[in-house]
């Protein structure tokens, strides 16, 4: 993992690798890991599934949200997903994530809804439903992060 900050399009731009010797137990741990942004520059959220062994094909018991705090590279759990929660997203073969901003929205063949794990101020996270998603045909809602800016420079 590595990061930069984007100073101007006219300079180079510096890549700091991101790692620790113990940070393989964590990525061990997450069955397809994701990066998604968190709500400050400060953290990103690594999401994956939470394996129930070490063996390349385990199963996984939940979706695990683990965050990053850039600035002590230190790992936390942020959130996991509730099991029955969970359980609607185990028969399918294929599952979305995106987000940003505190949110993290998880996608699932013939689940027709979206999962959404939303971080509140006061550190706690709220997990609800989301009714309504448009859809692309395949049974998937997909997404990124925008933010419009005022202010921004090209």
């Amino acid at each position: 993992m590595f990061k930069t900050s984007i100073i101007g399009v006219d300079r180079a731009m510096q890549w700091a690798r991101l790692a620790r010797r113990e940070w393989g137990d964590i990525f061990d741990i997450l069955k397809r890991p994701r990066l998604v942004k968190a709500s400050c520059n400060r953290k990103v959220f690594m999401v994956g599934g939470l394996r129930s062994s070490y063996g390349l094909q385990s199963e996984c018991s939940t979706i695990l949200i683990l965050r990053l705090d850039l600035e002590n590279l230190e790992w936390e759990e942020a959130g996991r997903m509730p099991l029955e929660m969970y359980r609607c997203f185990v028969e399918s073969s294929k599952f979305k994530v995106f987000g940003g901003g505190g949110r993290v929205c998880f996608s699932a063949k013939r689940v027709g809804r979206l999962a959404l794990w939303e971080e509140k101020g006061n550190g706690k996270a709220d997990w609800m439903w989301v009714d309504g998603g448009p859809g692309s045909g395949d049974g998937l809602c997909r997404g990124f992060t925008f933010e419009a800016r005022l202010d921004a420079v090209p």
